[in-house]
């Protein structure tokens, strides 16, 4: 990991540094800096934890997020394939039960085999796999295992003795078969869907038939979609023995090399080859009860370059506001890196206080005080090139979390359209291909259809719909859009008697030319289903007799609501207010998992999803109803020739958001360090300031009269009838005198009374003048600066009847930039008045009148 090993290499230099100043201060002024060298130990141990816990940090995110990716790439690998695999459990068992192979297999049982008989079959297969074009060859055989008929003119078989005839003959169901075959010419393993085919007269087996998947092409186009550019790692897909079945890197790891399975925790390193892999293998989760055939999607990068792959830098893309914003809400993303950002702001906040304290304390001309600020100007310097460091590294860890889970919603929203895609493929051909059935063209052409005859074809499409159960409703209408027969698949005896066809998707089903062509409606709500949305996909049915002439239509009626239900809830990601949706180019939702976001209402994201070019995919931050969203979204690209070269086009875009955490409102996220003040100090005239944070101004305070500051933890809450009035401190000085309660003023309420209060306040600076003792509550520390005599002006008159504790203005090197000197005897006037002596009981630290409540946790 190369950004690891600079940080620690930088780190480790950093830490020589503090050792070496720390021995300077001891033999250049013991004496000055002994107060704070053990602060400045505390310091230096402090960085050495937050150290070790940074470099851990920076390990586990970055092996995190390689996990992640290759995590994801093995489950799609598998997981896509068992959906379209479920597909061809059901081809093959509607497909066994067409009457054409029926009739041609029992004429070869009575005898009756000729070449036109079998050219006519040979041509039907072919129309098959015209519309299905995942097959790469399809036999029909006889119960003895004698090739009758065949796709592939390539593939010269007569007879087979695999053993799947014998089991295909007594199951009840398909048969999945991955193996060598002398079905399919070759050394390489086939995978064979395989049904019985029997006589509708009787029941009897008559013969088997074969549906020949070419899982290495499926395969390629599964992992073209994942692979991305520079990408190091092989995917892979295993049987259960980890025997290689498909490579998306046949040169590296070849199609049958046995590789270890990964399949303990969230990844494994492996040997293999002699070189040591970050790898995840991956079962497949069951699809509608369909496990697939026990394989693996199996992912593995070299480790030594595990870590090299360097992507887009996501979070970079976003503006400096929304990477603040963003950031704020590390603890509900990343709960550990929020712990170092905490740990490293309190470690540099003490640093800071060691160095401003170390300032005041060093305030003079004495030559052993100028000593200790040569020292206290190499640990400010140090100290800054440390959190500068700290603060690279950690926005680092932010960038590489955000980039993780950017990268994991841009992969969720691909594999959502993708699922779409394929499955709506599926309806196109089921359509055209159903339009074929013998009796349906039959009983359609015929104008003189009997009741019995439209019983006998609804049995048909109820058959089917059995199998085929993503769709509610099949039907099969004539030329005027009449509906002749349907299928009931919830028993629901739906009266479609009076329900016609959409007249716009009749004119184009009837327009279509050959039976290659079918039509969509757009999607929107319909009679056929219930009057919700849905897509109804349709094909012309033509005259048996009559080559070329339409009698009437099939049309498939999807389920959308619980299809792309279940499509979208399968992918979204563990968090519990993600969700998902499906929408068209202008926004409108197609289905979606939130329940504000019914279908036909408009979610959008920015024009980068929604004019994104078909296939191309993005993932960026974005604000949705006043909240942070990680947002995935990829447009559709199609499967196979669907929506590629069939003349279909309907963009759709899936998208995934996943909440960070409410916008950041204006003020609530820091706007960073103050804007430095530049001294212009003259020499022998020159006054030193103390200068803090009040509700983002800079304030200076004259050093003379700063004691030290100190943490807000050590202050208690009070009642009082002022509020300006914070608490007080036990306090007690380095003098020696006993500690005294010393009341502590809310610099924030006492000079911007109006002000918002987006943070808490850090510093409590303790300030003396003449016998009264005070703590001022402020934001935070700033530095401790001179400036000339000619610089300080007197403050500007008020208007108002009201306390000024301002004396002095100073004006500084940036014109029109000044800074206000707190009157700090003014406060002590105006806010205790002639309740001061009795507040403090005539002595500087007497106990004043104050009821003590409880240790202050946040001021």
């Amino acid at each position: 990991m190369p950004t690891v090993a600079l940080c620690e290499r930088s780190l480790r230099e950093l830490n020589f540094a503090w050792r070496l100043i720390e021995s300077t201060a001891k033999m250049v002024c013991p004496a000055e800096a002994k107060t704070i060298l053990p602060t400045m130990k505390v310091t230096r141990e402090g960085f050495n934890t937050l150290e070790q816990r940074l470099i851990a940090n920076l390990v586990e995110q970055n092996v995190a997020k390689t996990v992640r990716e290759i995590d994801f790439k093995a489950k799609v690998i598998i997981d896509i394939v068992v959906r379209n695999l479920f597909e061809r459990t059901a081809d093959v068992g509607f497909l066994a039960m067409d009457d054409a192979i029926r009739s041609f297999i029992l004429a070869h049982r009575h005898g009756e085999p000729d070449d036109d008989r079998l050219d006519d079959m040979v041509a039907r297969l072919r129309a098959y796999r015209e519309k299905y074009t995942v097959y790469d060859e399809i036999l029909i055989l006889d119960t003895q295992g004698r090739v009758l008929a065949n796709l592939d003119r390539h593939n010269d078989v007569s007879q087979s003795f695999d053993p799947l005839v014998a089991q295909t003959l007594k199951a009840n169901g398909y048969i999945e078969t991955f193996a060598l075959s002398d079905l399919r010419q070759g050394t390489e393993r086939a995978l064979i869907y395989s049904h019985k085919i029997v006589d509708p007269a009787t029941g009897e087996a008559i013969g088997v038939l074969c549906l020949c998947f070419p899982i290495a092409v499926e395969m390629k186009d599964v992992f073209s979609g994942l692979q991305k550019p520079g990408d190091l790692s092989v995917m892979l897909m295993l049987d259960r023995d980890g025997r290689v079945i498909a490579s998306s890197d046949p040169e590296h790891i070849a199609a049958g090399r046995t590789v270890p399975l990964a399949l303990d925790g969230q990844y494994q390193v492996v040997a293999h080859g002699g070189r040591q892999y970050l790898a995840r293998s991956c079962a497949a989760h069951d699809y509608q009860g369909y496990g697939g055939p026990g394989w693996y999607g199996h992912v593995m990068v070299p480790c030594e370059m595990a870590f090299r792959q360097q992507g887009p830098d996501l979070l970079a893309q976003h503006d400096s506001a929304t990477q603040l914003g963003v950031m704020a809400h590390a603890k509900s993303f990343c709960p550990p890196l929020h712990d170092v950002t905490l740990m490293a702001d309190a470690i540099n906040h003490s640093l800071r206080r060691v160095v401003w304290n170390g300032k005041i304390m060093s305030s003079g001309e004495d030559r052993d005080l100028l000593r200790l600020k040569s020292i206290l100007h190499e640990i400010s310097q140090t100290g800054d090139e440390t959190n500068a460091i700290f603060r690279d590294s950690i926005q680092d860890l932010y960038g590489t979390v955000l980039s993780a889970t950017l990268q994991d919603m841009q992969f969720i929203s691909r594999l959502m359209i993708d699922i779409m895609d394929r499955s709506l493929y599926e309806r196109a051909n089921d359509c055209r291909w159903w339009a074929l059935t013998p009796d349906i063209r039959r009983i359609t052409a015929n104008g003189a259809r009997s009741e019995s005859e439209r019983q006998h074809m609804a049995s048909i499409l109820d058959a089917i719909n059995a199998l085929y159960t993503v769709y509610a409703r099949l039907v099969v209408f004539d030329t005027h859009g009449v509906i002749l027969a349907a299928s009931d698949p919830r028993g629901e005896a739906l009266d479609l008697s009076g329900v016609r066809m959409d007249e716009q998707l009749l004119r184009k089903t009837l327009q279509l030319s050959e039976a290659q062509q079918y039509c969509v409606s757009p999607f929107e709500p319909s009679p056929l289903y219930d009057g919700r949305a849905t897509y109804v996909y349709c094909a012309a049915i033509f005259d048996p007799q009559r080559p070329g002439q339409v009698v009437g239509g099939i049309g498939v009626v999807f389920d959308a609501q619980t299809e792309f239900g279940n499509m979208l809830s399968a992918s979204l990601p563990e968090h519990d207010q993600a969700f998902a949706a499906y929408v068209d180019r202008a926004g409108s939702v197609i289905s979606s998992t939130h329940p504000d976001y019914p279908v036909g209402s408009v979610l959008r994201l920015g024009p980068q999803a929604m004019q994104a070019p078909n296939g191309s995919g993005s993932a960026t931050i974005h604000v949705h109803d006043r909240q942070y969203m990680v947002a995935g979204s990829t447009a559709s690209f199609g499967y196979r020739e669907y929506k590629n070269s069939d003349g279909y086009a309907n963009d759709v875009i899936a998208m995934v958001l996943v909440p960070i955490g409410a916008q950041a409102g204006p003020g609530a996220v820091p706007g960073g360090q103050p804007v430095p003040v530049v001294s212009a100090a003259h020499a022998g005239n020159a006054r030193e300031f103390a200068t803090v944070t009040v509700d983002g101004n800079v304030f200076a305070l004259p050093a003379g009269n700063v004691v030290e500051s100190i943490e807000t933890g050590r202050m208690l809450t009070a009642s009082t009838l002022k509020p300006v009035i914070a608490g007080a401190l036990d306090y007690q000085d380095s003098s020696g005198s006993k500690s005294a309660f010393v009341p502590v003023i809310d610099m924030r309420t006492l000079l911007h009374p109006d002000a918002r209060r987006p943070r808490s306040a850090n510093e409590i600076v303790v300030v003396r003048h003449g016998r009264h003792t005070l703590g001022l509550l402020v934001d935070d520390l700033h530095d401790v600066l001179e400036f000339g005599a000619a610089q300080i002006d007197p403050p500007l008159k008020l208007f108002h009847n009201r306390a000024n504790y301002i004396c002095n203005m100073i004006r500084t090197a940036d014109p029109g930039q000044t800074i206000q000197v707190v009157d700090i005897e003014s406060i002590i006037a105006n806010v205790f008045g002639e309740d001061v002596q009795e507040l403090m009981h005539g002595s500087p630290y007497g106990e004043p009148d104050i009821i003590v409540l409880a240790p202050a946790t946040t001021p």
